[in-house]
């Protein structure tokens, strides 16, 4: 089931376990959004891939952050 992102701590992005398919347009988006604000906030049902997308998103912003990317669960 999923990357249990309740059972990490470390704030580093877990690993994927499964492909990912679609969304290149919504991470380009997501991507985009970082080089006007600090915050981007995905909001919608659960279920939809939020999470995922988010951190595939994150990953291609690895290089724009020398400290790296973190996942902050709220």
């Amino acid at each position: 089931m999923g990357f249990g992102f309740g059972q990490r701590r470390s704030g580093q992005p877990p690993a994927e376990r499964t492909s990912f398919v679609g969304r290149t347009e919504e991470i380009s988006l997501i991507q985009e959004a970082f080089g006007a604000v600090r915050l981007v906030t995905l909001v919608g049902p659960g279920g939809v891939g939020k999470s995922r997308t988010a951190l595939r998103a994150a990953e291609g912003l690895r290089e724009r952050f020398p400290d790296g990317v973190w996942l902050a669960e709220l």
